[in-house]
């Protein structure tokens, strides 16, 4: 199937930076292509030690989960592999959450990112990054969206086991920005659950991303 681009065009294309990785860290590009605009995920700037390994592994993994949770609002559409360090998807306008004021937040946000969040690992995928306010994006009508999938897992291929662990480190993500932003909307059974899943964060050994420190980025 033929790319809506390839890597020629952004030479020649309306291409905007939106972050420069350090060293293990992917380049981010906004291109703008006959009134569409697509996100370019790019890692063949690290280090070939990096690209050629951890990066174009990553580039895999967040390809593959996008595809598999297409269809869903609040997950970026129509991902493709450039090439084999290169992932592109469709840009979401918006800002992201550590971006937003407490007041432009509606009383129904976190509902609807928790449904999000379980629609995702309805279909078997756990994100274990929305601790991470930068990873989620308030889009058109202050509703929820979901970036960043590096850090996520196909849980059918993670023994059954740990599947309600990984799902509650989601779900804990997800109640510590309801806490933090939206507290007086948030019920108490919810705060109890985020008490009780804090006890556990002991267990946690994939949070976040594995190669240190970011540049904040927006997309």
């Amino acid at each position: 199937m033929k790319k809506p681009f390839t890597r020629s065009d952004l030479t020649s294309g309306d291409v905007s930076v939106l972050i420069k990785g350090r060293w293990g860290n992917a380049d981010l590009y906004i291109y703008e292509q006959n009134h569409n605009a697509w996100v370019v995920k790019d890692f063949s700037y690290c280090p070939p030690a990096v690209y050629k390994t951890w990066g174009r592994f990553l580039v895999m993994r967040e390809y593959h989960a996008l595809n598999r949770l297409q269809g869903i609002r609040g997950i970026p559409r129509s991902p493709f592999l450039m090439d084999r360090y290169t992932l592109c998807y469709k840009y979401m306008p918006g800002q992201t959450l550590g971006e937003t004021e407490p007041q432009m937040l509606d009383e129904g946000f976190f509902y609807k990112l928790e449904h999000l969040v379980k629609r995702i690992h309805a279909r078997h995928t756990v994100h274990l990054d929305i601790r991470n306010r930068r990873n989620i994006l308030v889009i058109d009508n202050k509703k929820p969206a979901l970036l960043d999938f590096q850090s996520s897992l196909n849980l059918k291929r993670v023994p059954p086991l740990f599947h309600k662990l990984l799902k509650d480190i989601d779900i804990s993500g997800v109640y510590k920005m309801w806490q933090l932003k939206k507290p007086e909307s948030m019920d108490i059974d919810r705060q109890r659950r985020l008490e009780d899943l804090n006890k556990m964060r002991f267990l946690w050994v994939l949070k976040g991303y594995p190669l240190g420190t970011r540049k904040d980025r927006r997309r």
